[in-house]
């Protein structure tokens, strides 16, 4: 992208001109300022023309297309940078139009700021729904909640198929759906579907005083193919997320930035900005508590196998993991908005990694239940050993799930070896931890410590976040340095009492076993806390946390 681009000046007429001072070669400012009130604001040149208009039909006219899509075409959204003055009419009129909530936001209007004193400048920058021609939110929900329509390409969401997982937030890269707390559910811009099939523009579009937004129609196989090719990383705006990620269909055009490419020192408030995420308590206690309960199941399928511990351990170490594992499944309908729908949580298996991870924890839990029924029952001994390796094969699979659940996001510091890495050493570490307590000597010693020594290996990437914060200056693309400042200082004393809940743990190993395990237990939960809490990622101007 350029690194600098030249703005045209606003040319005033003959007669408005200001007077030049005596003896000096700039305008006078007061008679500048005083000029500029005799024009008329947008709104009021809007005004003017919408009443000049013969009717309503010719007066939007220009602002649609003036033929359907055609095969291999679909609706989107251009703006024109040049004509946006930031007003949030668009803002009102979709707010309006939809019946949202008060907090509750499809349209935004963002703001881009200099970061330098040789080009003073502000861009202002409206947004919505994408409709990407590979949407994520599409891809990720497990109820299938989302569709695409295959003549329009509009983008839209079904609110009485969905259940509240909310995991389309995180999939979508530009943050466009909205959570309403109120319904339970989440909602999005469907580009005013309705008005577009009578020919109407969307309101957004029809409100808007300067005729900054319109609907054109664009080539999907260009879009497509402009991101297959795309070998240096091409964003709708500075940035923005990239656009290979989905594939948006907004089109920013403009006249007076050079191939609409944005100059290098605009960026917006929320691309530098350190603001803690939200924690996603239910998923926290879900996370470490499944992945401690799969852990204990691999510990006991080694013991079973070689046959060294007593009948009376395994089988209370067995009826301890299941109910860990259960209560663990079943704290992660505390984040759906409508939890009597979980059922559905199954339909998108073909393409959802949380339909995936549900459907491998239902067979968990029930792997889990059996092998404890042939630890319990005497008849069943024989099977015990079998029924625990499937137990644990299931379990380490339902693992797996998770982690591509937040590697499918594809944000940067939820990437495959982060992910894996932390939720391994979450399951490895609480599982000898938990599986201590069903034995007694050295082996109880020996398991415990090892468990609080694997389970410091989730806090490795903090590690690296927080040693690269030390950096003076952080670009706005270097999310660790910026998730390190976090921890260093909004979130330093949730990092702090980590620190100390892996501390107590060490010291408590041989004295107190229960309190070192409960310890080790906060520790993770803190941990798993902080990745979503931590988490930094690209973001579009004016986006809300």
């Amino acid at each position: 992208m350029s690194s600098s681009v030249t703005l045209p000046t606003h040319e005033l007429p003959t007669h408005e001109l200001p007077e030049l001072e005596s003896g000096q070669g700039h305008f006078d400012l007061l008679s500048h300022l005083l000029a500029e009130q005799k024009e008329m604001t947008a709104v009021e040149q809007f005004s003017h023309w919408h009443e000049s208009a013969p009717s309503a039909s010719t007066a939007y006219q220009s602002l649609l297309p003036t033929s359907a899509p055609q095969s291999g075409q679909q609706y989107a959204f251009e703006v024109d940078l040049d004509a946006c003055s930031g007003c949030k009419a668009c803002v009102v009129a979709c707010h309006t139009l939809n019946g949202l909530d008060e907090h509750e936001t499809w349209r935004k209007v963002g703001l881009l700021n200099s970061t330098t004193a040789t080009l003073p400048i502000v861009q202002h920058v409206t947004t919505a729904c994408h409709h990407c021609v590979d949407p994520g939110c599409l891809n990720g929900c497990p109820v299938l909640a989302y569709e695409k329509d295959p003549s329009t390409g509009i983008v839209r969401h079904l609110d009485d198929q969905c259940f509240g997982c909310k995991y389309c937030l995180m999939m979508c890269p530009y943050e466009v759906p909205q959570y309403n707390a109120s319904l339970g559910i989440v909602r999005k811009c469907d580009m005013c579907a309705g008005r577009l099939a009578q020919g109407e523009a969307p309101a957004c579009v029809q409100a808007c005083p300067n005729q900054a937004i319109k609907i054109s129609l664009v080539n999907v196989a260009a879009i497509r193919s402009y991101n297959a090719t795309d070998a240096i990383g091409n964003r709708l705006l500075n940035t923005a997320p990239l656009d290979r990620l989905t594939q948006p269909s907004t089109q920013f055009v403009s006249k007076r930035l050079l191939n609409t490419q944005l100059p290098n020192e605009l960026v917006s408030r929320e691309s530098v900005a350190i603001e803690v995420q939200p924690g996603h308590e239910p998923l926290v206690v879900m996370l470490v508590l499944t992945q401690a309960s799969v852990g204990v199941w691999c510990v006991l399928a080694a013991t079973l196998i070689l046959e060294f511990w007593p009948a009376s351990s395994v089988m209370a170490a067995s009826v301890a993991a299941t109910l860990i594992g259960f209560v663990g499944v079943q704290a992660a309908l505390l984040h759906l908005g409508r939890p009597w729908l979980a059922f559905r949580s199954i339909l998108g298996w073909r393409r959802s990694w949380l339909s995936r991870e549900a459907i491998a924890f239902a067979l968990y839990l029930g792997a889990a239940f059996s092998a404890t029924a042939s630890c319990l029952f005497n008849g069943w001994h024989f099977l015990a050993p079998w029924t625990s390796v499937a137990a644990a094969a299931l379990g380490c699979i339902a693992v797996f799930c998770s982690v591509m659940i937040y590697v499918a996001t594809r944000r940067e510091l939820w990437s495959p070896t982060r992910t894996l890495l932390e939720f391994a050493a979450t399951t490895i570490g609480l599982g000898l931890a938990i599986a201590s307590l069903f034995t007694i000597g050295m082996p109880a010693a020996v398991m415990l410590i090892g468990g609080a020594v694997v389970c410091t290996i989730a806090y490795i990437p903090k590690w690296m976040d927080w040693r690269a914060a030390s950096k003076e200056d952080l670009a706005w693309h270097d999310f660790s340095g910026r998730s390190g400042r976090m921890m260093r200082n909004e979130l330093r004393n949730i990092v702090c009492a980590a620190v100390a809940c892996i501390v107590l743990a060490g010291c408590l190993a041989v004295a107190m076993p229960i309190a070192a395990v409960i310890a080790l237990v906060a520790s993770q939960l803190i941990a798993r806390w902080l990745y979503f809490a931590s988490v930094v990622f690209a973001r579009m101007p004016g986006a809300t946390t």
